[in-house]
Order: structure tokens, then sequence, then C-alpha cells
């Protein structure tokens, strides 16, 4: 928050952490939903998928929320890019943060498509391979 220029007091961060962990928690949701399909696997060879490292950066719009806010939808608030670690294989994934929906932010969660791996889950999901 301080890289951000707020300055919150401590009675705020007593609201703003478990909002902060929840939208979190559910953003690994959607990151354990692409992938569904590999997830048994990597159990068995290196006991799960994990994340190794995300940023945030609410000033870079993603390619997609660009589009959007050209023909005149909202611009994400924030935007995250998470790494994750599938038993050797690094998968990068984008998160756009929405201001709305039914638990007050809306997430657009996928795997970058510029990577080999994010290509291939992308375009699986598009064929409804998983």
């Amino acid at each position: 928050m301080k890289r951000k220029n707020w300055n919150p007091d401590s009675t705020d961060m007593q609201t703003v952490v478990p909002i902060h962990n929840s939208v979190n928690e559910r953003t690994w949701r959607h990151i354990m939903l692409w992938e569904e399909a590999n997830h048994e696997e990597a159990m068995a060879k290196c006991g799960g998928i994990t994340l190794t490292s995300f940023k945030g950066d609410s000033k870079k719009l993603t390619p997609r929320a660009w589009i959007k806010s050209v023909i005149g939808q909202e611009k994400p608030f924030d935007r995250h890019d998470w790494v994750i670690d599938r038993c050797g294989t690094r998968v990068e994934y984008v998160i756009d943060f929405y201001s709305g929906g039914s638990e007050g932010v809306f997430l657009d969660v996928r795997p970058k498509i510029q990577t080999w791996e994010g290509f291939k889950l992308r375009v699986g999901r598009a064929l409804g391979w998983n």
C-alpha cells in the first residue's frame, strides 16, 4: 500500500487484510480451475502446483483490458501477474481486477497467451479439451 502512496491506519487494515486475503484465495481457485487437468499428475509427481511469484501493476493494462476499455467498458482497478510452478514447468497467469461482481470484485484470471503453456491452456479451453 505504501508503494501505491496509500497511508492507511491500523484500524483500516483490520478491514483491508481479510478482503485482500479473500481475493487472493479466489484468484488461486480460478488458477486451479485452469490447472484442473494437470492437478492429479502434479500431486503425484511433485506434491502439487505452487505459486512462485506474483507482482501487481495497477497502471499496466492487459491487452484484453485495453480492448474492453476502447469499446467503453470499465478499466480494471488492478492487475497482477502470477507465476506458478507445475513440477518444474513455469506457467504465467494474468489477473485483471474489476469493481463489482457478487463478492465486490470481479476477477478475470487467465494464463498468459504469449507463453507456450499459456497458449496450450487457452486453446485447450477454447476447444473444450480442458
